[in-house]
């Protein structure tokens, strides 16, 4: 346990390299924007909500984007510059190198959400929109969808290159976004063949629409804690199948 740990601090002080406080700073600036010139501009929209709505989908956005351009190369540097080596012969086994790259990884990412967190706090305040339960509940789907983006990060870098990596992932983010709408299309209007293949990646794929609870958030609209812990608990073990796939790949590969 205590050399996976010493695995994650290696992995969140090489992503916290990465400057991420420049994404606080453009998050803050388009909250900023969103207060005082969006506003407005937007008829018939509160201001309150506007704010909550640009925040709430800045962090899942800015999360995501975040975990693909620092996580992607993580694992692949260490493999090209042979520093693996050196990590797994201390020993750490395999499987928990790669859990101490995603503890690490979203140590980073908790940290860059909790400080936009407090800046959404302070410009709701602002803006004058209600600090509700749902707002955090929101954030919360959100810090769960992320650790599941970078599982599925993690398990693409096992063995693809960084550039391939941050593609797949994009890929498997639009698509798991998407997959409900592109199944409702299919059914609609696509034949079989297009209905086995939306019905097939839809139940493979993430689906990453159940973690989206900013309409509410922003509506105030009343939900259910079901629809709090089946998503919460559908991300853990999703993520969790990724890094167990991510392993099973990982285990095989020869370094010399």
């Amino acid at each position: 346990m205590r050399k996976i740990w010493s695995v994650a601090l290696n992995t969140y002080r090489e992503s916290v390299r990465e400057k991420l406080l420049y994404l606080v700073i453009i998050y803050a600036l388009a909250l900023i924007v969103s207060v005082f010139i969006l506003s407005p501009l937007s008829v018939g929209a509160e201001k309150g909500k506007i704010v909550t709505d640009v925040g709430l989908a800045g962090i899942s956005i800015l999360g995501i984007l975040t975990a693909i351009i620092v996580g992607s190369n993580l694992v692949h540097k260490e493999v090209d510059k042979k520093a693996v080596l050196m990590v797994l012969t201390r020993p750490v086994s395999r499987a928990g190198y790669l859990i101490g790259k995603f503890a690490g990884v979203t140590l980073s990412l908790l940290s860059l959400v909790s400080i936009m967190t407090v800046v959404l706090v302070v410009m709701m305040l602002v803006g004058g929109a209600p600090l509700t339960p749902a707002v955090f509940m929101a954030i919360g789907l959100s810090i769960i969808e992320i650790g599941l983006i970078i599982s599925v990060m993690i398990f693409f870098s096992t063995f693809t290159s960084p550039l391939l990596t941050s593609f797949f992932t994009i890929c498997i983010f639009v698509t798991g976004s998407l997959s409900g709408d592109l199944r409702l299309f299919a059914q609609k209007f696509g034949g079989k063949m297009m209905n086995y293949v939306m019905d097939v990646l839809y139940f493979t794929l993430p689906n990453l629409k159940v973690f989206n609870l900013r309409h509410e958030a922003v509506h105030g609209l009343r939900y259910s804690s079901v629809e709090i812990l089946l998503p919460a608990a559908y991300g853990i073990v999703y993520t969790a199948a990724m890094l167990y796939f991510a392993w099973l790949v990982f285990r095989r590969r020869e370094f010399s």
